[in-house]
């Protein structure tokens, strides 16, 4: 499965290549404000503390909490003409109501930060852009168009030195590209990933590669490249980022018909994706990674030549995987599915 990391990088006006201070906010120098009595300055940094405690919560995947530190971010700025912390706050707004589905609230807060945004400084375009093409690509399902703001943020970046923005987009043009255009784009992220010292991005890159060589039918270069996700997972990932690259490389295994080896890896993967559920029955993420135990290994009991026991296996983990949601984010794989059982069932059947 592929990811598309949730974590923004934190960039501080100071850390920002061509920021630029306007003179309208120069001419208002730095006294208390009339209405507050709280100086520019000190609103300012009490704005940026929010959207970044924000950012970090995103990163967590806590988006109600985000969201009230982006809307505090907001609240407690300067009033201001030029204010790069409420650009990216509603941006970040927007992209909270993305992640949730909740595409008609979202569009609301990506207008004002298109309305707040400005291609002369580069943190709030970069993170405008950024949230724009993710709309383009989850609620309008055009990835030509996405793929072309990506692009757009990709150039951008690395012209004004966002290194970590500037992956963010590859990354994203790997995921709404053509296969050739995934692997071109996957390689390049990579690349730039491994010269900047990038290595938290190194895990989900290698991952999505290694999936797009599976669609490929490159069995072999799947495999090789989820051996080099997993190794990087164990490095800077979580508990369930291993857990899943664990996953990926008994299914690669499969892929290649090295039956033994794929036992041993989803066998294992499994039984800790099982347990981890168990003890967070709460976590969807957790609960989906069930789903997916019981549908690769009912793939591999097919191949196993069991395919009865394999069908039971799929028809256990199609539940699991409509309730963590899959019509809404993989609507393709979720046919699949559904075709795969429909198949075996006739079979068996018969």
């Amino acid at each position: 499965m592929r990811y598309v990391l949730a974590i923004v990088p934190i960039l501080l006006i100071a850390g920002c290549a061509g920021s630029r201070v306007p003179a309208e906010r120069a001419d208002r120098g730095d006294g208390p404000r009339p209405s507050t009595g709280v100086s520019f300055s000190e609103l300012w940094a009490k704005s940026e503390v929010f959207l970044k405690q924000g950012d970090e919560q995103f990163s967590r995947r806590d988006y109600v909490a985000a969201r009230e530190s982006y809307l505090q971010a907001i609240e407690t700025a300067p009033e201001s003409d030029w204010n790069p912390a409420v650009a990216e706050a509603y941006a970040q707004i927007a992209r909270t109501y993305g992640i949730q589905g909740k595409y008609e609230e979202g569009r609301l807060w990506l207008a004002k930060a298109a309305s707040a945004a400005d291609s002369r400084e580069p943190r709030t375009w970069s993170r405008y852009l950024g949230v724009r093409g993710r709309f383009e690509w989850q609620d309008e399902k055009d990835n030509e168009k996405a793929k072309a703001t990506f692009i757009e943020m990709y150039d951008y970046c690395k012209e004004h030195k966002l290194f970590s923005r500037e992956l963010d987009a590859a990354h994203m043009v790997a995921i709404v590209g053509t296969p050739e255009e995934q692997v071109e784009w996957a390689l390049k992220a990579i690349e730039a990933a491994e010269k900047g010292g990038e290595t938290g991005w190194l895990g989900p890159l290698w991952n999505n590669l290694g999936w797009t060589y599976e669609e490929r039918g490159e069995y072999d270069k799947m495999l090789d490249a989820l051996i080099q996700a997993r190794k990087y997972h164990y490095e800077t990932g979580s508990e369930l980022s291993k857990l899943i690259a664990d996953f990926g490389v008994g299914r690669a295994y499969w892929r290649n018909n090295f039956l033994d080896d794929a036992r041993k890896w989803l066998t294992d993967a499994f039984e800790r994706a099982k347990a981890a559920a168990e003890a967070d029955p709460d976590n969807a993420e957790q609960a989906e990674w069930v789903g997916w135990g019981h549908v690769y290994i009912g793939d591999l009991l097919v191949s196993e030549g069991k395919p009865a026991d394999g069908l039971k296996e799929l028809q256990a983990g199609r539940p699991i995987l409509v309730k963590a949601g899959i019509e809404n984010w993989w609507p393709e794989a979720l046919k699949e599915l559904d075709d795969k059982i429909a198949k075996l069932a006739g079979d068996t059947d018969g």
